[in-house]
């Protein structure tokens, strides 16, 4: 299966997007929610660029990934190439317009997905996934307009967000924009004892690219598989979902949230399985899911990931990843995984709402 340095390649991509700027005294005086709009329209406009950055996370003061980015974005054919390095290992992901090539150097491992019916490309640049963000965030957040500065030989507009509700656990960022181009040249963002930083400092907004640029030579003993071969989904019901993972599993029986569907990923390679999840709505809206699988018989990624931390759940020990709202435990053989889906489920009621999972009754 994919590992730790391809869920790194999707955190570290770094883009921009080319708009005709504003005059220096018009961006100034604009609020902070003009900003955002200027940046989600720039966001549609074709760009090509060839950029370098850094993305750096941190978790209770201590830095726990540092990740090299380089970034290929070809605005006219929609082509991309991305590689991420950290500790010597080398991720790639490449884009030819029609189909995704993902490829771990040091795992030897290659994935390949067909793009064209993708409603959203899996290896969207940091820009984008920065342009997400600020579109999620802005009706919950305050934004705020902390001046002009100059940084990385960039004149930039630095502006703040920080959440509407103070008692909320959501994120805080603040972000550096060259208005010329509407670049976002520094993101950082907080959460809780979290915290990460995109600097880019190299962007070249006139690349030259040849025939090899979105193109990957994979050593001759990698065999590349199909993405829709290593993952597959489907809607099952309950008794297939309990074939699955071969025993009864803790479920929800309360009257306040209805279960809505059960779906099933099966998954192949070094760490194949099947694991399911049942969806739980209230009034027709996502509330909670939570997935089971059956737990690994070794230790399989004990390592902590940099937002998450040790938790009792169930009277046993489990972990909190909280940029997620994410419970994870194991009991009676099998993996569990609890997630909320808005800023309503804390850590408290996670578990509380853990606590009120019951194995069904015999028939």
């Amino acid at each position: 299966m994919m590992n730790k340095g391809w869920k790194l390649l999707g955190a570290a991509l770094i883009a921009t997007s080319l708009l005709a700027g504003c005059s220096e005294k018009e961006v100034l005086g604009m609020s902070g929610d003009d900003m955002i709009e200027k940046i989600i329209t720039a966001e549609s406009e074709p760009a090509s660029y060839y950029a370098e950055g850094l993305l750096k996370m941190w978790t209770d003061g201590e830095i726990t990934n540092t990740v090299k980015v380089k970034e290929w974005v070809n605005g006219n054919t929609g082509q991309k190439r991305i590689e991420t390095e950290e500790d010597g290992n080398v991720s790639y992901a490449v884009h030819n317009g029609s189909e995704i090539l993902i490829y771990e150097q040091e795992a030897k491992t290659a994935f390949s997905m067909d793009s064209s019916s993708l409603q959203q490309e899996p290896n969207q640049t940091q820009k984008q996934m920065l342009v997400d963000q600020l579109e999620r965030m802005r009706d919950s957040h305050n934004v705020k307009m902390l001046g002009q500065e100059t940084l990385e030989g960039h004149e930039v507009i630095h502006i703040e967000l920080t959440p509407k509700d103070e008692k909320s656990l959501s994120m805080s960022s603040e972000y550096w924009i060259d208005p010329k181009k509407w670049m976002v040249i520094k993101a950082t963002t907080t959460h809780g004892d979290n915290k990460s930083e995109v600097l880019y400092d190299l962007i070249d907004y006139n690349p030259k690219f040849t025939a090899k640029t979105f193109t990957l030579d994979l050593p001759a003993d990698v065999e590349i598989k199909k993405m829709n071969d290593v993952m597959n989904n489907k809607e099952i019901t309950l008794e297939e979902a309990e074939k699955a993972v071969g025993q009864p599993f803790l479920q929800y029986a309360g009257k306040d949230l209805e279960l809505s569907r059960i779906e099933m990923t099966s998954s192949i390679g070094e760490h194949s399985r099947d694991e399911v999840t049942l969806y739980y709505v209230k009034d027709n809206k996502p509330e909670i899911s939570i997935t089971v699988f059956q737990a690994p018989k070794e230790n399989v990624d004990e390592k902590l990931l940099p937002e998450e931390k040790k938790v009792t759940i169930r009277d046993t020990e489990g972990s909190y990843m909280s940029i997620i709202r994410n419970l994870s435990w194991s009991e009676a053989g099998l993996r569990y995984s609890i997630m909320g889906e808005n800023d309503a489920w804390t850590i408290e009621k996670l578990q509380a709402w853990a606590e009120k999972l019951r194995l069904p009754d015999p028939s």
